[in-house]
């Protein structure tokens, strides 16, 4: 590249500069210890204040005791936490069946049923939430997987709960029964 210059740390500046202009004037601008591996660490860079506002990459020696390095971390000098996106998140509950309604959506919409308890109702405190069915009450039903088993119970709701087109209180539920809430029908599906 004719007229350019190449910095220590790799940047191309005009070779009418004395100076970088890409590096910064009151930090060091060497790279340390960059090794020729095939794993990387990002520490976040900071003086001894732990100010951090540009961000270095380094390779740790093979002698670095940090654990395994067979994935990429991401640390903060401030905080020192690890992040691994690798890692997939776990809800707290096992995902044991499924509400599948078409009327809410032509398309079809579903919503999880975990184990343990599952509110359903007009309120945003439920699990699953309807707020635009006005039929339906704030807390109108609770479905409960326990010991393999599907338990369900109308929370006295104003229009009551049907199950399979007959009103009802409380009851056990087989894979494929359908729910009726106000005028939302659901269809039960069982994932165990």
């Amino acid at each position: 590249m004719d007229n350019f210059k190449l910095c220590p740390n790799g940047h191309y500046y005009s070779e009418s500069l004395s100076d970088c202009p890409y590096c910064p004037k009151t930090q060091n601008t060497q790279i340390p210890n960059v090794v020729n591996d095939d794993k990387t660490v990002i520490h976040s860079a900071g003086n001894e204040n732990g100010n951090s506002d540009k961000t270095q990459i380094f390779t740790p020696p093979a002698t670095a005791n940090e654990g395994s390095l067979d994935k990429t971390r991401i640390v903060n000098a401030k905080q020192q936490t690890s992040i691994n996106h690798l890692e997939p998140q776990k809800n707290a509950r096992k995902l044991v069946g499924w509400l599948v309604s078409y009327t809410i959506d032509e398309n079809g919409i579903d919503f999880k049923l975990f184990e343990g308890r599952n509110s359903i109702g007009a309120d945003n405190g439920n699990d699953i939430v309807l707020p635009n069915d006005s039929s339906i009450s704030s807390k109108h039903l609770t479905i409960l997987f326990r010991l393999g088993t599907f338990k369900y119970k109308d929370e006295l709701s104003t229009n009551g709960t049907f199950i399979n087109d007959v009103i009802a209180d409380e009851g056990n539920l087989a894979d494929g029964d359908m729910i009726k809430l106000g005028n939302t029908i659901f269809r039960f599906r069982s994932a165990v």
